[in-house]
């Protein structure tokens, strides 16, 4: 659930709307009401890390907003974990530098995408009752670091109480990941524009999949990228600005969130860089997962 050095090699209830009467006996609707705003900060001391957040956070639909105080890349990535089972079992997967299966017991609920230093990055999750653990699993700058997550990001929250109401808000952009065919995975987009975008990025297929989206360098094609990223040995110097992309967190089956990212004109390259659970090459290779998309 990763993408290293940005030229990855990668691994890797519900609100309602409450009706009541007015005065002439007509039935009013209520809007529901906006998602809370929750803020996750990261910061650095030394080798380590902390992320300052709530311990409970209510059910419904919640925006995080991920702060970045630290000098290098961190994300913010929902699970939950069948009981019995705990990050530290998971690791090996994530670690792994070929296919590796993802544990039926891990369950991908969104999050932050990866968000630069001194950044800033918000997100929309819809959270149901119940315990969540997150973790950072961005690539670490120094080469031989350890990841993240085993440097104190890695946590828990209590998602508890009364629902918000909250809803996923309704974007005019849309990024929707589909399994057409067992080697034929694609996205559908729609609505991109230049400037800041709210996007709901959803995940319609069986695996587990995120979006990469990567403007394409200058005098670059579509197809010299999926050439590039047609094997995994990403040789020369990459047709996509990996510096000028945007990466969600990864959603499983069924899921869906609202991201916030900020996009130029021009054409981007959309991938998703995970592989199946059962274990396989990246989505991009093994499905040809990259799509073009034209910004404007």
């Amino acid at each position: 659930m990763r993408v290293r050095s940005r030229v990855p090699a990668l691994l890797l209830a519900p609100a309602l709307l409450l009706a009541a009467c007015g005065d002439d006996g007509g039935a009013q609707t209520t809007a529901p009401a906006p998602p809370p705003k929750v803020t996750v900060t990261a910061t650095a001391s030394g080798d380590q890390v902390t992320f300052d957040l709530p311990a409970q956070l209510a059910p419904g639909a919640t925006e995080l907003t991920l702060v970045n105080d630290t000098k290098e890349q961190v994300e913010f990535q929902l699970v939950q974990l069948d009981e019995g089972h705990t990050m530290a079992e998971f690791y090996p997967a994530l670690e792994s530098d070929g296919p590796a299966p993802i544990p039926a017991w891990v369950h991908v609920f969104g999050g932050v995408g990866e968000t630069s230093p001194g950044e800033r990055r918000n997100a929309v999750v819809d959270l149901q009752a119940g315990s969540y653990t997150w973790f950072s699993n961005t690539a670490p700058e120094q080469e031989g670091a350890e990841p993240l997550y085993r440097r104190g990001g890695e946590g828990t929250v209590e998602v508890t109480g009364q629902p918000s109401g909250a809803q996923l808000p309704a974007t005019t952009a849309r990024i929707t990941a589909l399994e057409v065919g067992p080697t034929d995975y694609r996205f559908e987009a729609s609505g991109l524009k230049a400037g800041s975008n709210q996007i709901t990025f959803a995940n319609n297929g069986a695996e587990l999949h995120h979006v990469v989206i990567a403007r394409l360098a200058d005098g670059a094609t579509i197809d010299q990228a999926q050439e590039f990223f047609a094997s995994e040995d990403f040789k020369g110097p990459p047709p996509v600005d990996f510096d000028a992309s945007e990466i969600t967190a990864v959603l499983d089956k069924g899921g869906k969130e609202v991201e916030t990212v900020e996009l130029a004109s021009g054409s981007y390259a959309l991938l998703c860089f995970l592989g199946d659970r059962a274990g396989s090459p990246p989505h991009l290779i093994k499905a040809k997962m990259i799509q073009e998309v034209k910004v404007a």
